[in-house]
């Protein structure tokens, strides 16, 4: 019966590093572009990861969405019709 070795222990710098990522990737999806469902399957997935690289790469996806988000609601905003919410807004 053939086993598969067990992954080697992360260094305290390496482990460092990943809880730094996990803690920067809960930070942008804590924005409302994200439902808390989504949030919900991302912590199942972000809290068993321990590859800093891939959560950095998930963390830079998070916020292209939230910008994303952001411009979509800046749009639909402008869109209204009527004054703008406040007269130093530029629309």
């Amino acid at each position: 019966m053939e086993t598969t070795p067990a992954p080697a222990p992360l260094s305290s710098g390496t482990m460092l590093l990943v809880a730094s990522a996990r803690r920067n990737l809960r930070q942008a999806l804590n924005h409302p572009a994200f439902s808390p469902e989504r949030r919900q399957r991302a912590e199942q997935l972000l809290s068993g990861s321990t590859d800093a690289a891939c959560l950095l790469k998930w963390k830079a996806l998070a916020l292209r969405e939230c910008e994303a988000w952001e411009d979509a609601t800046l749009l639909r905003e402008e869109a209204q019709p009527g004054p703008p919410a406040h007269p130093e807004y530029a629309y």
